[in-house]
């Protein structure tokens, strides 16, 4: 069960736009803004420094933000935090995205608009460039994020930026039904966005046509 602490008489600062899982974790010197969305199993750790998570971020299921004693961990606007990733004395420039299970470590600068990929280990005081492609263990610099991969990537963290909104409106703890009449529900939230292969594959048909 997760829950708000402060720590050393330091309380959270969470802006009501923001929407933190019941499940998730928020300690101490954690500071988030507008519309921000963190969800459940999060773990916000800010006993022995502090974490500021700047408007429009996400922190996905089961993540984890800490840091070693004195430091402040930023995520700036709009930064993106897939499932399961660790964030350990770490800044997320605007706009990246962190891919799922990655872990990155102290001191890592991840620049404007670069993508991590699924579990990759970014090494201390490693600079990831603004817009490159990193993945790997130890990861290292693969490519680069072209115009359309930024712009999907924007999309994607717009959605999340949305369900906050949704989650203050909608969400509740219910018992469950034990079976259900008729058809399943449509998602109630947009179910045009397509994975980046779709839209490659898309992309690519259009060319040839």
């Amino acid at each position: 069960m997760g829950g708000i602490y402060s720590f050393e008489d330091i309380v959270p600062a969470i802006d009501p736009s923001a929407y933190v899982h019941p499940d998730a974790t928020v300690i101490g010197n954690v500071t988030i803004g507008n519309h921000v969305y963190i969800g459940p199993g999060a773990v916000l750790r800010g006993d022995w420094g502090a974490i500021v998570i700047h408007d429009g971020c996400n922190v996905q299921e089961n993540c984890v933000v800490h840091m070693f004693p004195g430091v402040q961990v930023t995520f700036h606007e709009g930064a993106h935090v897939g499932h399961g990733a660790v964030i350990h004395g770490a800044t997320l420039g605007p706009q990246c995205l962190i891919g799922m299970n990655a872990v990155i470590m102290d001191r890592v600068d991840v620049g404007e608009g670069a993508l991590i990929g699924a579990l990759a280990f970014v090494a201390a005081d490693t600079v990831i460039p603004a817009r490159a492609i990193a993945a790997g263990n130890p990861a290292v610099v693969v490519g680069s994020v072209s115009d359309e991969r930024f712009a999907w990537k924007k999309e994607g963290t717009a959605l999340y930026q949305q369900l906050p909104t949704h989650c203050h409106a909608s969400m509740k703890m219910v018992s469950p039904l034990t079976h259900r009449d008729g058809d399943i529900p449509k998602p109630p939230l947009s179910t045009t966005y397509k994975t980046w292969k779709e839209v490659k594959r898309s992309s690519s048909k259009g060319k040839e046509s």
